[in-house]
């Protein structure tokens, strides 16, 4: 056996990056931005760390971009957001009922409501602390049956709202479950005609202006009309589309995830690579190992050619199980290949999509997988 040879490169560390491009990120906005009126604001979702490619940063980009509101999913991220400096309006989608209120109430984060109990227990809290007019956002299930009030609710609901000075609704919204679904738009219209029914006798009874919003990212590619005040952009935000017919051609994929070849050997044929020797070489093959694995986010289920990297201006192939901290390539048809080659997990020429559709599920979850250990690195062209 020639050529087996292990070099420690020391000035690689850190490795493995996210890198975000934060021109993508003010393109697709602006690229959605035209799509409405000018009077609509987009609500800019930055829950699960921006979809993985890290909250803050992006936040305040999008807060100079001139986003209406930022939306999380908990507490927790929106404190964190407060805490790097973000002064624009958050709204927490699942705030939940035990929770920190002083950390709420202090750093003015605006709870989604979604039933009674959750409204009373806010209420309660903003009455022991003497604050009145706390702006809350009132949730409706018009079709998704995930949380929310209903029709029959709402009469109870102004009364309750109308019964105390805590409290003011700042907008009432809905979710659109099958916006994407190009077989169900019934559906979606029914959901579109509940809200607007729903929410019209909701705003009626009260003499301040509520905002009213039901758009997703796809729901403002096909759905404009009903824009309303505000609208929710998610995916698209981070340049992935959610529909094939070009309708949202120009998105800009923000992130992509890079590291670099650390070690390199040539083996024969017939031998073995990896955890349980599942990987077997069908010819004499030169096996690069790089440094991410299932703990950065990179599924296990890409293991032995269930996916590909790009490397040396070649698509290569996984060779062998996915380890925890690493895993094995065969680089054999990419001659250029040599220890500290860039390896590019996805991005330009390894989409996410590919690697969302060999794992059987969507673009969210590659992107929300990649590890808080991986090192974001933000850059503008």
């Amino acid at each position: 056996m020639t050529n087996n040879s292990i070099i420690n490169i020391d000035n690689l560390v850190n490795q493995t990056e996210l890198r975000v491009n934060l021109d993508a990120l003010d393109h697709n906005f602006h690229l959605y931005k035209s799509f409405l009126r000018p009077t609509t604001g987009i609500v800019c979702m930055v829950k699960a760390a921006g979809y993985g490619a890290g909250s803050v940063e992006l936040a305040r980009d999008l807060q100079d971009q001139g986003a209406a509101y930022l939306a999380v999913a908990n507490l927790d991220e929106g404190v964190q957001l407060r805490k790097g400096g973000i002064t624009m309006p958050i709204m927490v989608l699942n705030p939940g009922f035990d929770i920190d209120y002083n950390a709420m109430f202090a750093n003015r984060l605006e709870p989604e409501v979604y039933n009674f109990f959750i409204l009373n227990r806010i209420t309660k809290a903003a009455r022991q602390r003497g604050i009145t007019a706390y702006p809350v956002h009132i949730k409706i299930d018009s079709g998704m049956h995930r949380l929310g009030f209903l029709e029959q609710n709402i009469d109870d609901l102004v009364n309750t709202l109308k019964a105390t000075d805590t409290v003011v609704p700042a907008s009432i919204f809905s979710h659109l479950a099958t916006a994407d679904c190009l077989d169900q738009d019934e559906y979606t219209l029914g959901q579109l005609e509940y809200f607007d029914r729903v929410s019209s006798t909701f705003i009626d009874a009260f003499p301040h202006k509520i905002l009213r919003h039901i758009l997703n990212s796809t729901g403002i590619t096909r759905f404009n009309e009903y824009q309303y005040d505000l609208v929710r952009l998610g995916i698209c935000l981070y340049g992935y589309p959610t529909l094939d017919d070009g309708s949202q051609a120009g998105l800009r994929p923000v992130s992509s995830l890079h590291t670099r070849v650390i070690s390199l050997k040539e083996w024969d044929k017939g031998t073995t690579i990896g955890y349980s020797r599942r990987g077997v070489l069908l010819r004499r093959s030169r096996i690069a190992t790089i440094p991410i694995g299932y703990a950065d986010g990179y599924n296990r289920r890409f293991s032995n050619g269930n996916a590909y990297v790009w490397v040396a201006g070649h698509r290569c192939p996984t060779i062998g199980n996915i380890c925890m901290d690493a895993c094995m390539v065969d680089v054999t048809d990419a001659p250029d290949c040599h220890v500290g080659s860039e390896v590019e997990v996805f991005g330009p020429h390894i989409p996410v999509d590919e690697l969302a559709a060999r794992l059987g599920t969507i673009s969210y979850e590659v992107l929300t997988a990649v590890s808080s250990r991986v090192k974001r690195v933000y850059y503008r062209n």
